[in-house]
């Protein structure tokens, strides 16, 4: 039973998100040794500053990682955090093995923009107002990019696209919106949904993404629906951008992986341009291959226990 505002009446067995725990400092509050047993969820954050007062402020007997997205773009490892130990592997090449995942078909399909000139490349990334400008203000450029992502759609979806429930992954807000206009103006019917959706209509276009009888096609984003979003309908995933984190990658592919009723795979449609020369391309494709060495900080569940 709960206390006022949505307070626990008691603190024995709690859920709760890595902001509530930092707010409450629960640590202070219950002291290091009160709980036996925590589960850190999405674990591949843990060297985030915010996850700081749970990994020092508690010492359980137990402390478990859960991430299907160990590798780290900034190359720091996870593992310290779980006293180096591995207590279960599971890749993405063995769940489909093991049938877990939807199968996949991808298709890395030619970009007519290139994004290889040192403008689109700054601090070791990426420029993403370069890509937005290249994507959405150069009225020719971003003109013959949707018509040839159309034009692949066309192709690949072998006359299914009036059956297709479609994520696009986009550079910025900006470009989400102008995907989600130019698709409607061609008759797929889709809908964009950033940080700046209001909760109302994220609400509706999720709904409309896992309806089988309703039009909408297609929702594109940025990076908010890397996490937590539950929709097994999804058949077709667009990357629409180079995306330079393989946690990122796999986060966006890992959406349509899931298995859902007449879904016999999922269908993923890369653009690939000419990329700048620093743009380590490899390591994404190496996500998707078996038996390929890994980096020191694989895992998918990781265990301390002092």
């Amino acid at each position: 039973m709960g206390g006022p505002h949505g307070t626990p009446a008691t603190k024995d067995h709690l859920f709760c998100t890595i902001q509530t725990a930092n707010s409450q400092e629960l640590w202070k509050d219950l002291g290091g040794g009160f709980y036996d047993y925590i589960v850190v969820d999405e674990a591949h954050h843990a060297p985030a500053s915010s996850y700081k007062g749970i990994f020092e402020g508690f010492s359980p007997r137990i402390l478990l990682g859960l991430t299907a997205t160990p590798e780290r773009m900034d190359g720091e490892s996870i593992l310290p955090y779980f006293s180096n130990r591995i207590a279960a592997e599971l890749r993405l090449p063995e769940a489909l093995d093991e049938k877990l995942l939807c199968p996949f078909q991808y298709f890395g399909v030619a970009d007519p923009v290139s994004v290889e000139d040192d403008r689109f490349w700054q601090a070791g990334k990426y420029n993403t107002g370069a890509l937005e400008t290249a994507y959405v203000d150069d009225a020719a450029q971003a003109g013959k990019r949707v018509r040839a992502i159309i034009a692949a759609l066309d192709r690949y979806q072998l006359g299914n696209l009036g059956r297709t429930k479609g994520l696009g992954f986009c550079v910025s807000i900006r470009h989400a919106e102008f995907m989600a206009e130019q698709f409607t103006l061609a008759g797929i019917k889709s809908a964009a949904v950033t940080s700046q959706t209001d909760d109302a209509a994220r609400k509706r276009a999720v709904r409309e993404l896992q309806a089988r009888d309703e039009q909408l096609r297609f929702v594109f984003t940025v990076d908010l629906f890397n996490e937590g979003l539950d929709v097994p309908e999804i058949n077709t995933v667009l990357f629409l951008r180079p995306t330079e984190s393989l946690t990122v990658f796999l986060q966006q592919l890992g959406r349509g992986l899931r298995h859902s009723a007449g879904k016999d795979y999922l269908q993923v449609l890369d653009f690939v341009a000419q990329m700048h020369k620093r743009y380590r391309v490899d390591r994404k494709f190496a996500a998707l291959l078996p038996g390929v060495a890994r980096l020191p900080a694989c895992a998918a569940g990781l265990l301390h226990s002092p």
